[in-house]
């Protein structure tokens, strides 16, 4: 009896030390992030609102690097790092950062900061209902948090901070502030990245998963880091039959309807309006838009969204009413409304104390803070798409009171359509036709019909009073100055 005492002592103790020596060398590998920013002012696009301190976690993995979470590191000035159970703060500085996947690697250049420290590799994607933990610094604590969860669905949905559409796993483990960044495991491996919970719900979080950080860090292997591609369309589902039978299609054939093509997308001038796709790299998609995904089914677009810039693919497609097979080279583009900005100031350009800008979701978001309610001009343009003719939409933000634009002070937030009776497709284009307008007057056409009328001659006079009576240094952002 004594020997199997002591038999089974010595495997309860074996064990207790080999986790505790797991859990200690993961601890090792664990970093709280504080990071000083200093956001553009979008409603001022001239100036910047002042610096502010938040933190978060992260992680080392090979090659001395740190991955976090982009938004923890966006528009920041100076950046700081400490390992777990250590008090020193180290400098960092970024390697890599792609907002739209909320996914940045940091690295520290003292080479103290990587000793007696230890790096965690990535994994695969956890099942639904297997247990992970998630660690990290949450509510700007010093002390290392580890939670445990279930993984409860795993999705493609929404990023808030690009407001892009990937895939996320969802956990049952609070992720708080502060949080965001660390790493979730399940056997000592990286599973997914903690970045956001869902509103108004108690211990729902979500998590960048494996094949998302997987993507990030091969598409920096070469030193030109690219980003994720997609299709740049808008599809609708054919669940409907007596739709099916309009488009031709066969018993047994699914698909989804393209509906728009932006332009500028790697669709443009190939997929047509009305094209039924089939499938993608011979992959059939459901009529709810769906593909296989293990023993569920995700949204098509999980196919290209793991595809790089450059790659190929080919989609099976029904055109008036007869099967096709297309070859799309996948790339990048920007939407006509480009997504959430970081790290870049605004656009803008004033001439005659009239403050334009390009129409930006910063932009939109800007105003909703101001007034704590969905902005008037996101409805106008929710629906808007890019073409050859009008790559930006350009706004009158507001008007700097003077003389010369006397009656137009209350003018703001609305869409400028013509530059003296000429269309324009962007902000650069509207720049070149008030500049090298030889007319008298200066006829500026907005959305709603109202016209702003200027003397040329006197409206380029008061510029420089202008800007200096409201402290403004140039009559355009650095993007315009430097074209």
């Amino acid at each position: 009896m004594k020997k199997i005492s002591i038999y089974f002592i010595f495997i309860f103790l074996f064990f207790s030390y080999s986790i505790a020596s797991i859990t200690g060398n993961i601890e090792k590998a664990m970093v709280k992030i504080i990071t000083v920013s200093n956001q553009p002012d979008y409603l001022r696009p001239w100036q910047m609102l002042g610096q502010e301190t938040t933190s978060g976690s992260g992680c080392i993995i090979e090659g001395n690097r740190i991955l976090t979470n982009a938004h923890i590191i966006s528009n920041a000035t100076f950046i700081q790092v400490n390992k777990s159970g250590e008090t020193t703060k180290y400098v960092a500085r970024i390697l890599a950062v792609d907002h739209e996947c909320d996914l940045a690697l940091l690295t520290v250049d003292d080479k103290n900061f990587f000793k007696n420290s230890t790096s965690i590799s990535i994994g695969g994607i956890p099942d639904i209902g297997e247990k992970v933990k998630v660690y990290g610094f949450p509510i700007g604590g010093d002390k290392l948090s580890i939670t445990e969860g279930v993984v409860s669905r795993v999705e493609i949905g929404q990023y808030s901070h690009s407001l892009r559409n990937f895939l996320m796993i969802q956990i049952d483990a609070a992720i708080n502030q502060g949080n965001s960044g660390g790493p979730v495991l399940k056997d000592g491996k990286i599973v997914g990245v903690a970045f956001q919970s869902m509103e108004k719900a108690q211990n729902i979080g979500y998590a960048i998963p494996s094949v998302i950080i997987k993507h990030f860090l091969n598409d920096l292997k070469d030193g030109d880091y690219k980003g994720f591609p997609t299709l740049g369309i808008s599809t609708q589902g054919l669940e409907n039959e007596s739709y099916r039978k309009k488009l031709g299609m066969k018993k047994g054939q699914t698909g989804v309807v393209v509906r728009e093509i932006e332009y500028g997308s790697p669709s443009y001038g190939i997929l047509k309006e009305g094209d039924v796709i089939l499938s993608i790299n011979g992959i059939k998609i459901e009529n709810d838009g769906t593909v296989p995904f293990g023993r569920s089914r995700l949204d098509f677009s999980f196919i290209t969204d793991l595809k790089y810039v450059g790659d190929k693919i080919t989609l099976e497609v029904l055109r008036d009413k007869k099967p096709i097979k297309l070859n799309i080279v996948m790339n990048n583009y920007v939407p006509i409304v480009p997504r959430t900005q970081y790290d870049v100031k605004p656009t803008y350009y004033i001439f005659g104390g009239l403050v334009f800008t390009k129409l930006t979701v910063n932009y939109v978001y800007a105003l909703w803070d101001k007034f704590n309610r969905r902005p008037s001009i996101l409805d106008r343009v929710i629906y808007e798409i890019a073409t050859p003719t009008k790559r930006e939409i350009v706004i009158l933000q507001q008007v700097l009171a003077d003389e010369i634009n006397k009656g137009y002070h209350d003018f703001s937030d609305l869409i400028v359509k013509k530059v003296n009776g000429h269309e324009i497709s962007e902000i650069v284009d509207l720049i070149d036709k008030i500049e090298n307008n030889k007319d008298e007057f200066l006829e500026i056409e907005l959305e709603d019909k109202n016209k702003i009328i200027l003397e040329m001659e006197k409206a380029q006079k008061a510029n420089n009073d202008i800007l200096k009576k409201y402290g403004i240094n140039s009559n355009r952002s650095e993007d315009l100055r430097k074209q």
